[in-house]
């Protein structure tokens, strides 16, 4: 895979004051994305990854590269969203005890997987 693009892809999305967020059964919490598919764009498995996990941002949102950080030896590009997501009941990830839920700015800086190194923290 070409060192410049990036191996999986998350997305920084708002609801009013709060972050869209995933979490797990062990309470671990990330934001939603994950792996790039072959032949995709990263924008696009930003959104394909996050409406999986249960937030489907709308038709017209625009995503804004504001990190890139190599992540065990892996290329990770987090985006930022104009628009904020829908949180759905119903989505492909369910069925792994994923959940999309909101949390706090500083939920997110302490969640770790590079999260606490995103260009929001001022």
């Amino acid at each position: 895979m070409n060192k410049k693009f990036p191996f999986a892809v998350f997305i920084l999305g708002k609801i009013g004051s709060k972050f869209c967020a995933t979490t797990r059964e062990d309470g671990r919490i990330g934001l939603p994305g994950g792996k790039v598919d072959l032949g995709e764009t990263p924008e696009n498995a930003a959104l394909r990854e996050s409406e999986e996990e249960g937030w489907l941002f709308p038709k017209d949102t625009l995503l804004n590269l504001i990190h890139k950080q190599n992540i065990d030896n892996k290329l990770v590009f987090w985006y930022k969203s104009n628009k904020s997501p829908k949180k759905l009941n119903e989505y492909k990830e369910k069925y792994r005890k994923i959940l999309p839920i909101l949390i706090t700015k500083n939920q997110l800086k302490n969640s770790g997987f590079g999260n606490e190194n995103l260009p929001i923290y001022d």
